[in-house]
């Protein structure tokens, strides 16, 4: 396609895109999402990933604010924006290659998560296939739980191809395998598998969230939309806990990184440039903290490292090295000060990883931890379109029960908005 990396829109374009016209369409645009947005602005890309038109998916998709005027004017001046920058997003990039109807002529092709792909990409396997003297294809039409966003798993269904099934399963043991399959099997149009789990039973519970006890081992917490997951994230702060939510850790990565370098330090070990000045950013000015003048480290080489000592003697540094952490970074807010403590008080050592992963179940698709909580809960749009969405819904399930290991927590809804299909 002769495109650079400047020539793909980027995260300060769609800045810029919001300040010219007021509208935040970096989300929509990226595909980024577990499926329950409610603005309607994911039409932009979708009708274009799907070869349909604007019109078609907003009838599909219901109310949407300001109505099909308003998202026609946005998707007229994001169209003039890429043209006026001369920059493409990634849709532009699928589909200019499929208008261009020329491939390299490849040996063999390999085609994984084909279960994710939108017609457009499905343009480019048909012509790939086309040159290529082999073609393998992999995916799980069990597993397609991105229809939200054009992807279309009707292709994977009706291939007419040579099939072989991984029929071992070494991640799922026996009790979860039933329950899920359980749910698969009732969606109306699939391929159907024969395959086995781990020899392992492993448990499955269904349970309140609050008598789950997630001290000890690996956790996955999953949720059907990221704003549960929000509400789920502010429960596990108030325990003490640490844990990374859609990977960015609960702790803010510049205090974790402080109290790191403040730890490197009392071990007699160097600090960078970066972690200093870091670190001076939450210790007070003064005798008991920094001199002042000294806090942003003026004049000092930025390639440079620095011990406790160097930084006492050069660089304004005023703490006894025997200083608890607490009395060092003063300039944490009293609540992240109260969180980390618990933190370190439930034996956590905060130079570890999280042992506790927060995901909506979109984001966790992949992954696989030993004990898995798994929230029931809907949203009212989701439940609102379930009656025709049903399917879709079982194959999002069936991912979210499929990444436990060992052992499966179900926590049912405390509200009527819940697909009720897994807890039993």
């Amino acid at each position: 396609m002769g495109c650079t990396p400047t020539d793909i829109i980027q995260e300060h374009d769609f800045k810029e895109f919001k300040k010219q016209y007021g509208v935040d369409i970096g989300q929509s645009i990226h595909s980024k999402g577990s499926g329950d947005e409610d603005s309607g602005l994911h039409l932009i890309d979708l009708y274009r990933v799907r070869n349909t038109t604007l019109y078609e998916e907003f009838k599909k998709f219901g109310h949407i604010k300001g109505g099909f005027e308003r998202l026609q004017r946005i998707d007229k001046n994001y169209r003039m924006f890429k043209k006026t920058n001369n920059i493409k997003d990634y849709t532009d990039l699928i589909n200019e290659f499929v208008l261009q109807k020329t491939t390299p002529r490849l040996d063999i092709v390999i085609i994984d998560e084909v279960q994710d792909l939108k017609p457009s990409e499905w343009g480019i396997v048909s012509m790939l296939q086309a040159q290529a003297k082999a073609v393998y294809i992999a995916g799980d039409d069990d597993q397609a739980i991105f229809s939200w966003s054009g992807a279309d798993v009707t292709k994977l269904i009706d291939l007419d191809c040579r099939t072989q099934v991984l029929n071992k399963s070494y991640r799922i043991p026996k009790s979860v395998f039933i329950r899920s399959n359980r749910l698969v099997d009732r969606i109306t149009k699939r391929i159907p598998k024969i395959w086995t789990p781990r020899d392992s039973v492993g448990m499955i519970r269904t349970v309140p969230f609050e008598s789950i006890d997630m001290s000890q081992g690996q956790w996955l917490v999953l949720t059907r939309t990221n704003y549960f997951l929000e509400r789920v994230a502010e429960e596990v702060k108030r325990r003490g806990h640490l844990f990374e939510k859609n990977n960015g850790s609960s702790i803010s990565p510049q205090i974790l990184q402080a109290y790191r370098s403040w730890r490197k330090l009392q071990r007699q070990e160097n600090v960078s440039y970066d972690e200093a000045k870091n670190l001076y950013q939450y210790m007070s000015l003064g005798d008991n903290g920094v001199t002042r003048g000294k806090k942003t480290l003026p004049g000092a080489n930025q390639e440079e490292s620095f011990n406790y000592q160097e930084l006492c003697r050069n660089w304004g540094l005023n703490l006894s090295i025997q200083s608890p952490w607490d009395t060092v970074l003063t300039k944490i807010t009293g609540f992240e000060r109260l969180y980390i403590q618990q933190i370190l008080d439930r034996g956590h050592d905060l130079d570890e990883k999280a042992k506790i992963k927060l995901s909506t179940i979109h984001g966790a698709k992949g992954g696989e931890s030993q004990n898995v909580v798994l929230f029931s809960d809907l949203s009212y749009r989701i439940s609102k379109t379930l009656w025709s969405m049903r399917d879709e819904e079982r194959r999002v399930f069936y991912v979210g029960l499929t990444r436990a290991k060992e052992n499966l927590y179900i926590v049912p809804s405390s509200t009527k908005y819940e697909f009720e299909e897994i807890l039993s």
